[in-house]
C-alpha cells in the first residue's frame, strides 16, 4: 500500500517485500497488518510441508504470540510441562525442576503447527508461493526486485526473512559467515503410546543428548549428536544408533514410528551488519543459532515484534534509521543467545566418559540447572 499515516510518518511509498514465508516473516506481516500495511510475502516452496523441529518457545517468545492474540490456539497444539527432567544415559534423574503453576517456563510445540497459527491470519492474496528473487536493486527512492519468473516489480522496502541459506544476505551484504558445526539433528513428531511420564526430559548420552516431551497422543522426540565425518539425512539407522546410545525411552519411540525424522546439519551465522537503507534482515537471516538453545524461534518472534514497532513509530521517510534502531535493539539479545548455545554445546556433548560423569555429579550435586531455569523464568 501506499500513502497510509502510521505513527508521525510522512505520506511515502511504504510497499513491503517480505522474503520467507517462515515464522520470522509471518509473525512481520501480523503486526504489519494491524495498521494498514499488505505485504507481499514471496516464499520459494511450492507448498507448506509438516516438516521441522519440535521447538521450544520461552517467556519471551510466547509474549509475542500473546500480542498477536495467538497464544491460547498454540497452547492447544503445545504442551506448558509442570516440570522439566534432566536423565544421564544410565537413566538416572540427574536434576528435575517443576514449574510454579502460575507461571509458563517453555512451550513445547512442532514447529509446523506454530507455523499455521502465524499463517491462518495472513490473508492467502499476500502470499506467493514457489518464487524468490535473483536479483535486488536498491535505490536512493525503492528496491527493485526480478524474480525467478523474469518479472520485476519495486518495493519500498525489502525484508530478508528467508533463513540460514538467505538469498537476501546473499545478495545485498557482504561480511556475514554460515558456520557448519559437527552437530547433526533429527526430530520425530508422531502419535506415540509409550509412557514417558509428564515431564518435559532432556536425556544426555555420549556427545548426544535426547528431548521429548508430550502433546495429547503425540509425543515430539529431537536428537542432537556430535560426528567426526559428514552425514547425510534422513540417516535413520545412524539415529537409531544414536537412540540405543543414549537409552531410556529413545528406542522405544523410535520403534513406535515408520516417518522418516527431519534431519538437518546444525549451522549458525553471523553478519556485521544486518540493514542497509532500504534491506533488512529478519531472524536466522541476520543471526541463526544453536538449536540446542531452544531459543531461535523466540528470537525471530522478537524480532519481528521490534521491527514493527520500529516500521510504525520512526518516520517513515528514513526506513534506514528504523532498520538501525531495530538492530541496536536486537544484536545484545542475539549475542547473549548465542553465547548461551555455545556453553550448552560444550557442557552437552562431550565425548570424554570421565569429563561426562564429571557433569553428571555436578548437576545432580549442584543448582546449576536450576539457576538456568530460574534465570529464564525471571
Amino acid at each position: 500500500m501506499t500513502g497510509s499515516q502510521h505513527g508521525g510518518s510522512t505520506d511515502v511509498d511504504t510497499d513491503v517485500l517480505i522474503v520467507g514465508g517462515g515464522l520470522a516473516g509471518l509473525a512481520l506481516a501480523n503486526y504489519l497488518a494491524r495498521f494498514d500495511y499488505e505485504p507481499t510475502i514471496v516464499e520459494q516452496r511450492t507448498e507448506w510441508g509438516r516438516g521441522g523441529y519440535g521447538i521450544g518457545l520461552w517467556a519471551e517468545g510466547q509474549s509475542v504470540l500473546a500480542d498477536l492474540g495467538l497464544l491460547s490456539s498454540v497452547r492447544e497444539v503445545a504442551t506448558d510441562p509442570r516440570a522439566i527432567a534432566v536423565r544421564s544415559s544410565d537413566e538416572r534423574v540427574l536434576t528435575r525442576m517443576s514449574i510454579p503453576r502460575e507461571q509458563s517456563l517453555l512451550l513445547a510445540v512442532h514447529r509446523a503447527d506454530l507455523h499455521a497459527a502465524l499463517r491462518d491470519r495472513v490473508p492467502e492474496a499476500w502470499l506467493r508461493m514457489g518464487t524468490e528473487p535473483i536479483r535486488i536493486d536498491e535505490t536512493c527512492d525503492g528496491v527493485e526486485v526480478t524474480f525467478d519468473d523474469g518479472s520485476t516489480e519495486r518495493f519500498g522496502i525489502v525484508v530478508g526473512a528467508d533463513g540460514i541459506h538467505s538469498t537476501v544476505r546473499e545478495q545485498c551484504f557482504t561480511d556475514w559467515t554460515v558456520r557448519e558445526h559437527d552437530t547433526y539433528i533429527w526430530s520425530l513428531w508422531a502419535r506415540q503410546n509409550v509412557e514417558i511420564g509428564p515431564d518435559m526430559v532432556s536425556v544426555w548420552g555420549p556427545e548426544s543428548e535426547g528431548f521429548v516431551a508430550r502433546v495429547d497422543d503425540r509425543v515430539g522426540f529431537n536428537l542432537a549428536a556430535r560426528h567426526d565425518t559428514p552425514v547425510t539425512g534422513p540417516a535413520r539407522e545412524t539415529l537409531r544408533d544414536h537412540a540405543e546410545a543414549i537409552g531410556w525411552k529413545l528406542p522405544a519411540l523410535l520403534d513406535g514410528t515408520e516417518d522418516e525424522p527431519f534431519f538437518d546439519r546444525v549451522r549458525d551465522v553471523s553478519c556485521e551488519r544486518w540493514h542497509t537503507d532500504r534491506v533488512v534482515l529478519l531472524g536466522d537471516a541476520a543471526h541463526a543459532v544453536r538449536p540446542i538453545s531452544g531459543m531461535g524461534a523466540s528470537l525471530a518472534l522478537q524480532d519481528a515484534r521490534v521491527l514493527a514497532q520500529e516500521l510504525l513509530t520512526t518516520d517513515q521517510s528514513s526506513s534506514r534509521m528504523a532498520f538501525s534502531q531495530f538492530e541496536q535493539r536486537r544484536r545484545p539479545d542475539a549475542k547473549r543467545v548465542r553465547r548461551t548455545a555455545r556453553i550448552e554445546a560444550a557442557f552437552t556433548f562431550l565425548e570424554s566418559p570421565v569429563f561426562r560423569r564429571v557433569r553428571n555429579e555436578l548437576t545432580k550435586r549442584t543448582p546449576l540447572f536450576e539457576w538456568f531455569l530460574e534465570r529464564e523464568l525471571s
